[in-house]
């Protein structure tokens, strides 16, 4: 898989539809050993993921591994009635494919410790009590998927220790990967294919990018951040769950980035510009203490910021208070041509994982 996104040359970029056969993630980021052959119709490879079939960053589900459709991981997608292979891909190893819990959509929420059965269970047909129990290297077990939803999945033997987990998605016309297979009910399940505007037509098409504020009270477009990697996320200044720990951890990593001297800048963006004005965004930059050399806290007028949001398929829906403080957590990480090169996951180790990351842009621009 080709890990950049392309730059594409005017603002408007548009969110590509288009179904991805390996489960519309950027970047395969385990990886080791042989990846298996793609494997019939109706089959899901099981492996430790940095063995066989590496671990992919996917963009709608975050960090998944282990099980897969195709040669690489891939959130699983099949319809309603199939009868499918699992097969254990391993010539040592022994796995499972149990089933964690059941979804409406992402974010998956997985579980950090799982009390997870190495016996069978569910009488052979997925649901939320199903469990294959061991399947012996080279060996396989079939289930039929009578019963329509998402579900987690997770292996027994290696959830913990090796991040064995993943998505299978149930649905009707479901064809591999998140992006073609939106679950009961719908999602904004869209791979973003966007870029940053090239240099040479930022002044012909500026008219046309989406104005935002910075704590500062500096307007800038996306476009103008060029010439630096940028790693940008969106917040809810109101929220109480996942954004203070993204805050948090961006707060962290800008200080880190100025003492490693590192070329790089993070950009927080509202997702609820109803509620959080430009001046709401400087009293939480004043609060992180972001020095807008690293860190930049912008918001906007509602067109705009929506705009924004849009290209980024942000999904952010209003809570019981009345904000917009139910939304997904990703964080893209873009180089410094402004091509989209990593998608993460919010976590309590997101500041290592930026940190790495303008490492990397680092050791490639060396080059």
């Amino acid at each position: 898989m080709n890990l950049r996104a392309p730059a594409i040359g005017v603002w408007t970029l548009g969110i590509a539809l288009a179904a991805c056969t390996n489960g519309g993630g950027l970047t395969n980021i385990g990886g080791g050993g042989t990846s298996p052959s793609p494997l019939p119709t109706n089959a899901i490879g099981v492996a430790i993921p940095n063995q066989k079939i590496g671990v992919e960053n996917d963009p709608v589900w975050g960090t998944i591994g282990g099980y897969t459709e195709e040669a690489t991981s891939q959130v699983l997608a099949f319809p309603p009635g199939a009868q499918i292979t699992i097969k254990n891909l391993s010539s040592t190893t022994p796995h499972t494919l149990n089933v964690i819990g059941k979804r409406s959509g992402p974010p998956p929420n997985f579980p950090p410790s799982p009390s997870l059965s190495f016996s069978p269970s569910g009488n052979g047909v997925l649901g939320t009590n199903y469990a294959s129990g061991t399947i012996n290297p080279g060996a396989s077990v079939t289930v039929t998927l009578s019963n329509p939803g998402i579900y987690l999945i997770g292996c027994a033997f290696h959830y913990i220790s090796n991040a064995m987990r993943d998505v299978i998605q149930v649905v009707a016309g479901a064809t591999p990967g998140p992006t073609a297979s939106p679950g009961p009910g719908g999602y904004a399940a869209r791979r973003a294919r966007h870029g940053l505007q090239p240099t040479a037509e930022r002044t012909a098409h500026a008219s046309a990018q989406p104005l935002l504020v910075d704590q500062t009270g500096r307007h800038f477009t996306l476009s103008s951040l060029l010439g630096r990697p940028l790693i940008v996320t969106f917040v809810a200044a109101h929220c109480t769950d996942a954004c203070p720990l993204i805050n948090a951890q961006f707060a962290d990593a800008s200080r880190r980035i100025a003492s490693a001297h590192l070329s790089g800048r993070l950009l927080t963006v509202t997702l609820d510009p109803e509620h959080d004005s430009p001046a709401t965004m400087r009293v939480l930059a004043q609060r992180f203490e972001a020095n807008p050399r690293y860190w930049l806290l912008a918001a906007g007028s509602i067109r705009n910021v929506h705009a924004v949001m849009r290209e980024f398929a942000v999904v952010s829906e209003q809570g019981r208070r009345g904000f917009h403080d139910e939304h997904t957590t990703f964080v893209y990480v873009f180089n410094k041509r402004g091509e989209l090169v990593q998608t993460m996951l919010a976590s309590s180790a997101l500041s290592d994982s930026i940190v790495d990351a303008l490492r990397q842009q680092r050791a490639v621009a060396a080059r």
